[in-house]
């Protein structure tokens, strides 16, 4: 009754096109079915042997990250459990550790949720990964979708800790977005310090040119 009473005044609608659409639904048919990929695309950063992105940070895409992050929706993580569970299992013969990079304490004070951690543990119902939440970030930093290319890279040099060593030395480090790649480089380079030699990186969608 009270869901019905909320849909007639609040109806829902799709995040791309705004198209109403069925309460617990974030893309209507069509925008899901644009969306240009999935697509295992290679990726090149530091101290990382290989990387990988599975989605375009372009629209829908684009709008479901923003809105996860930025609009309090942290339902949206099932949804992208299911869209990248199959890119997660092409990697577990290798290691089934995965290490979440941190969410800032001011990040997560103002959503009341983490996002990696939330993507992580709906995956965690799909395939069998152990994660590791073993990596930290200390001071202020300003969200990196804010600042251009080129300080990036200043904003989060020295900023991450390693909280304990992980559990063994080749891991699956996991970020939801990756534009620069700066913020992967910098977490991939202290778990290095801490003894591991092995690293893939998986992010949910790529801006990085």
């Amino acid at each position: 009754m009270i869901r019905s009473i909320i849909s007639h005044f609040f109806p829902n609608s799709c995040l791309a096109c705004e198209k109403e659409i069925d309460p617990g639904h974030y893309l209507c048919f069509e925008c899901l079915n644009s969306m240009d990929g999935p697509i295992m695309a290679p990726l090149e950063l530091p101290y990382i042997d290989s990387a990988f992105s599975y989605w375009k940070y372009e629209s829908p895409m684009r709008e479901l990250i923003h809105a996860y992050k930025f609009e309090d929706r942290p339902g949206i993580a099932h949804l992208f459990s299911n869209m990248t569970f199959e890119m997660m299992n092409t990697f577990l013969p290798a290691t089934n550790v995965v290490v979440p990079v941190p969410t800032s304490l001011q990040a997560f004070v103002k959503r009341g949720y983490d996002t990696n951690l939330g993507i992580l543990r709906f995956l965690s119902r799909k395939v069998e990964i152990r994660i590791e939440n073993i990596l930290s970030i200390s001071g202020k930093t300003v969200p990196q979708s804010t600042l251009k290319m080129k300080d990036r890279i200043d904003n989060v040099k020295d900023k991450f800790r390693l909280k304990k060593k992980p559990s063994c030395d080749s891991v699956i480090l996991f970020d939801d977005v990756v534009t620069s790649g700066a913020t992967a480089s910098q977490c991939a380079r202290v778990l290095r310090e801490g003894g591991v030699k092995d690293i893939v990186f998986f992010a949910v969608a790529s801006a990085k040119k």
